[in-house]
């Protein structure tokens, strides 16, 4: 190759690396400007979910964390959600035995309106006595864990003894 065909190479190799550093240029000042003006909008808090677990049948059914598999009829579990946005949503709860395999899953629709900042408490029982748990003496720590429109959001465990 001649003389002049490397200083023509390298002439435009070098408006092809000016030209790319501009653009990187300009977008990283298009970025900047997105990022300022996004930075003063505070976004809306995480949907949060959190479980209390009660003997179920009983008048009061005060929260606890462990329950007996000979003594317990259902094991209430509550999900209290908070920071939902409003609109329709799946809720799935997934009940899991003690080496993680799953025991139940139900799923829920519901709707929070627009105008409501208290939370939706979803309620649902694990049948206990006269189920394989009771006969079969399934004890240890359980899981319950919680989705919200497909993602995950929560866990919790809770004990069941003899």
């Amino acid at each position: 190759m001649s003389h002049s065909g490397l200083v023509e190479g390298n002439q435009a190799l070098k408006k092809t690396l000016l030209l790319a550093g501009m653009l990187l240029l300009v977008s990283g000042f298009s970025a900047c400007q997105t990022n300022s003006t996004s930075a003063d909008k505070v976004p809306p808090p995480a949907a949060s979910a959190t479980f209390t677990f009660c003997a179920s049948g009983l008048s009061d059914c005060s929260p606890a964390t462990s329950f007996s598999v000979a003594a317990v009829r259902d094991v209430k579990i509550n999900v209290a959600w908070e920071n939902v946005p409003a609109g329709n949503h799946i809720q799935k709860l997934e009940v899991l035995v003690p080496n993680g395999g799953l025991y139940q899953q139900t799923t829920t629709a519901f709707a929070i309106s627009s105008d409501t900042n208290q939370p939706f408490i979803a309620t649902r029982n694990l049948p206990v006595a006269g189920t394989w748990i009771q006969q079969r003496q399934i004890t240890g720590e359980w899981t319950a864990r919680v989705s919200l429109d497909g993602q995950v959001i929560a866990s919790q465990t809770v004990q069941l003894t003899p």
